[in-house]
């Protein structure tokens, strides 16, 4: 076990703040790592050009050599999804995927939202209203993105949270391992299916790709993955943030209505979904009197920039009168979010058809149950503080 694992066993975001408030980076000699912790230094090498988002990967000792292939197959696969590629190739793909998120495309899925919390809200049970009226609503919402129906929706998210599921080279579980590959060999097949007889702008600009010869079929797979995973949990994660403050001690003090796009941010700030952005040293650079060179693996710690006192007084509180920096849960540069605008669209029109159904400011105190790991955080479920 090497230090880094060893100290994440108290909790990834404690430590990570430890680091921040101690040092502000952090070199994990065995894996070749350095963590970067604080706003400053996470906001401007989010678009510093000496660091590309291409990473070696080290493979965690101790594997048999079955598990070895499973882990390289899976990795390598991830290595393909559009957030860890660089220039021509990220160009390519995100110019691909730009057709979602068109104003008229982030409408028709926030339409899709509002409906389904229209359909659903009046009759949930408080402690159950993340699970039947929440996850629905979102599930819609993207089931309209890719023109998807809810089966369908069902399949494509259950392969991509098992891939998701794979982890960290600080935290590989083998058994982790397999069920992501056994997610990869689904999901693949899925794909292919999906491009063979194209329905809705993503997969027709995918089947086409795939005709042309500008993509494979692994290349498709990633493009679907990335979007699954990164538009259902990391929102839902966003909105169970938002129920637990605004139902919280403070809760009186949120007006949802007058400032709903302040609350969507410091919910995404508070809960950051994704830890961490991954990055290469494309050539030396010096950190805090320190050399960080060449090739080395710089992770930049999102959670731990959007908990930094010097940026965010009373980091852990929900605040809805914070002026000047802005959260780096969605990152910058040509590495950021394509779907931000379409993750706060969705937000906001979600929480204000809870306030119009009479829904929110009748909730009682309401807790979050949160799977949090090295990567991220994200929402079991929401019930009853």
């Amino acid at each position: 076990m090497t230090q880094i694992q060893a100290d994440r066993e108290l909790a990834p975001i404690e430590w990570f703040d430890e680091i921040r408030e101690a040092r502000g980076l952090e070199r994990d000699e065995d894996t070749n790592t350095w963590y970067v912790t604080r706003y400053d230094d996470v906001y401007e090498l989010l678009r510093d050009p000496r660091l590309g988002a291409q990473v070696e990967t080290y493979c965690p000792p101790g594997l048999t050599g079955e598990q070895q292939k499973t882990y390289w197959r899976v990795t390598e696969f991830i290595d393909r999804w559009p957030v860890f590629s660089d220039p021509p190739r990220h160009t390519g793909m995100r110019r691909l995927l730009l057709p979602l998120f068109t104003p008229g495309a982030v409408a028709r899925t926030a339409a899709a939202t509002t409906d389904s919390i229209a359909a659903t809200s009046p009759a949930a049970a408080p402690d159950r209203l993340f699970a039947t009226v929440v996850r629905p609503a979102l599930a819609a919402g993207l089931g309209r993105l890719l023109d998807e129906p809810p089966d369908a929706l069902a399949q494509l998210a259950d392969c991509a949270t098992r891939i998701l599921a794979f982890g960290s080279v600080e935290t590989y579980d083998p058994a982790a391992g397999l069920r992501a590959e056994e997610a990869l060999d689904e999901l693949t097949g899925l794909v292919a299916r999906r491009c063979e007889a194209p329905r809705g702008a993503l997969a027709s600009a995918l089947s086409r790709s795939l005709s042309e010869g500008a993509l494979d079929l692994v290349d498709a797979t990633a493009v679907y993955a990335q979007l699954v995973s990164g538009a259902l949990e990391p929102t839902a994660a966003a909105v169970a943030g938002l129920l637990e403050a605004v139902t919280g001690p403070e809760g009186a003090a949120i007006d949802v209505r007058t400032d709903i796009d302040a609350a969507c941010d410091e919910a995404l700030r508070l809960v950051t979904p994704f830890h961490l952005a991954m990055r290469r040293a494309l050539t030396d650079l010096r950190l805090h009197g320190r050399t960080v060179r060449a090739e080395s693996r710089v992770v930049l710690v999102l959670v731990a920039a959007n908990r930094d006192p010097r940026r965010f007084p009373d980091p852990g509180t929900f605040r809805l009168d914070r002026t000047g920096a802005r959260h780096v849960a969605f990152g910058r540069g040509r590495h950021a979010c394509l779907g931000a605008a379409l993750t706060r669209q969705v937000m906001r029109e979600m929480v204000l058809g809870l306030a119009t159904a009479g829904v929110l400011e009748a909730l009682p105190p309401l807790k979050a149950v949160w799977n949090t790991d090295f990567g991220g955080r994200f929402a079991h479920d929401v019930g009853l503080a």
